[in-house]
């Protein structure tokens, strides 16, 4: 037999109230979180929803800047021209009574512009106003452009009421009379009177044919070719000249001629005349031409042709040689200049200073390039030396974890870390004070009593910073 046990299981209303419970609390935490998002959200809205316009200038920003500027461009043109007028006025001299004007004319001018200052100094200066604040409003701007709209509809109406109600305003339909006959127009009409007769006895021809008139030029220039007078060329003939009758003239003239006749036809033409004793100049010797005799006039002529001619070229001939030398002695002082100008000058010239420049930049980059190449060394040192971050952290552990037991057995034994760390200050000093000791000179025979001694100290020494 086995017993039955009853396992008791809720309602389904108290499941249903739990349940319900539950989801109103979870509806309520989420309604709190959902809260300030919402918020957050509608200030962002609200934001986005303001519109920024910018506030018009103040009137009293604006400055009349544009009218000073010339009323000062005109007192200095008035400045200009006075000072002209007295120049002016200073080289000529003008009558006393010219002068006696120019004065008066001053002075009403002086007194003009000093009632004018006056005046403009007594007015009162406008005080700025504040903008009104209906001017931000933003339906203005279409307020004004109703009203301009209106304005000018009523415009336009007013221009056509006036246009049908004007009238005239003298009556022009009844003032019409006849023209009146007065002597000009009489002497007009007696004047120009026969013009209106036709019985003229003069009548023009008209030719309505239209003349080719380039057709016409060719037939002009056909007919001048026709007409015009074909001359004959003149024709050059050798003077009859005396002078071959002379004796010695024939028989130089017989010479040349058997000597040339036993010659070539074509060496004829590059056989060089040669002069006579009385400084002929015979072109050629054939039978066509004949020897000139040459008068004194002549031989002067050509002497006095050559003298000059020979004096023209010593003077061009000095003429060069004076420019050469000129150029020398240029050459010399401008060397001299420039020896002297780089004696007294203190700056060297840009070819000298150039190399050393260059020099000195190459050694500049050379040792930056090294201090580089060494930062780079350095840096990579650093960063191969140093440990790696695991093993900085598991040694700050290492150090925290004796530094905390090293307090917690003072704590146990009673001790303070002040009273270590002067109890240890003062075994340094006296370990200082006895290597000062042991380090003073001793004589040879207590060497070896020095070095007994010397090792007692640094067994004492090690002891004690066991202890610690």
């Amino acid at each position: 037999w086995i017993p039955s046990i009853t396992i008791p299981q809720p309602f389904k209303m108290t499941l249903r109230e739990a349940r319900k419970k539950s989801q109103l609390m979870k509806s309520y935490l989420f309604l709190e979180l959902d809260k300030p998002r919402d918020k957050r959200q509608s200030q962002d809205e609200a934001e986005c929803q303001k519109q920024f316009r910018a506030q018009p200038v103040p009137a009293h920003v604006f400055l009349p800047l544009y009218h000073e500027i010339m009323e000062q461009n005109e007192i200095r043109r008035q400045i200009a021209t006075q000072k002209r007028k007295e120049l002016l006025l200073s080289t000529q001299r003008p009558f006393s009574f010219l002068e006696k004007e120019e004065k008066k004319k001053e002075a009403i001018r002086q007194k003009f512009l000093a009632a004018a200052t006056s005046s403009e100094s007594s007015k009162p200066k406008q005080a700025s106003r504040k903008v009104p604040k209906s001017t931000y409003d933003p339906l203005l701007g279409d307020k004004l452009k109703e009203a301009e709209l209106y304005r000018e509809i009523r415009i336009q109406m007013r221009a056509k009421d006036l246009l049908e109600s004007s009238v005239a305003p003298i009556d022009t339909s009844n003032c019409r009379r006849k023209p009146q006959s007065r002597t000009a127009t009489k002497t007009k009409q007696e004047k120009l009177g026969f013009l209106q007769d036709n019985s003229f006895s003069f009548t023009p021809r008209i030719n309505p044919t239209i003349p080719d008139f380039e057709e016409l030029y060719w037939a002009f220039q056909r007919e001048a070719v026709r007409r015009q007078e074909v001359k004959e060329a003149t024709r050059n003939k050798p003077f009859k000249l005396r002078t071959s009758n002379l004796r010695s003239r024939q028989r130089q003239a017989n010479e040349r001629i058997k000597f040339h006749f036993f010659q070539d036809s074509h060496q004829l033409s590059k056989v060089s005349m040669q002069k006579s004793r009385s400084l002929t100049a015979l072109s050629s010797l054939s039978s066509n031409t004949l020897p000139v005799h040459i008068t004194d006039a002549t031989r002067k002529r050509e002497s006095a042709i050559r003298c000059s001619q020979e004096s023209k070229k010593e003077g061009d001939k000095e003429g060069i040689y004076w420019l050469e030398e000129q150029k020398k002695k240029c050459q010399a002082i401008r060397k001299s200049v420039n020896s002297r100008a780089k004696a007294l000058d203190p700056h060297r010239s840009l070819d000298e200073t150039l190399k050393e420049k260059l020099k000195q930049n190459w050694q500049n980059m050379r040792e930056r390039t090294k201090e580089y190449r060494k930062e780079l060394e350095e840096m990579q040192l650093r960063v191969k030396n140093r440990p790696y971050l695991f093993e900085q952290v598991t040694k700050h552990d290492a150090r925290q974890g004796a530094e905390r037991r090293y307090r917690h057995t003072l704590q146990h034994v009673g001790l303070s870390e002040e009273f270590v760390r002067k109890k240890g200050e003062d075994a340094t000093d006296l370990l200082e004070e006895e290597s000062d000791i042991h380090r003073v000179p001793q004589p040879q025979s207590e060497k070896n009593d020095c070095t007994v001694l010397e090792g007692e100290p640094h067994e004492e020494q090690r002891g004690e910073e066991k202890a610690t």
